[in-house]
């Protein structure tokens, strides 16, 4: 029997368990990058720059890691999942 990594079946399956959360974590990248710009008001200044140009500078790249990593937490628990079944089946 081939492992799940050889298994275009499998690896057909592992991506559309995924592609949700990457839709959601997509959607939750663009209200980051595109929103705050907007939503900022522009009397508020932080260290000489407008609030909006603050939350990109260092709001933004906090919450693209925290994607990345509730991205990657739960690819892992979809692989042990998936490695788990193809030892048990």
């Amino acid at each position: 029997m081939s492992e799940p990594a050889d298994d275009p079946q499998a690896i057909h399956s592992h991506w559309l368990a995924m592609r949700p959360l990457a839709l959601w974590l997509t959607l939750a990248w663009a209200v980051v990058t595109f929103v705050p710009p907007f939503l900022a008001p522009e009397s508020i200044e932080v260290a000489g720059a407008g609030a909006a140009v603050w939350i990109a500078a260092q709001l933004g790249p906090l919450a693209y890691v925290v994607l990345v990593w509730l991205y990657e937490r739960r690819a892992n628990r979809a692989d042990e999942k998936r490695q788990r079944a193809h030892r048990v089946g």
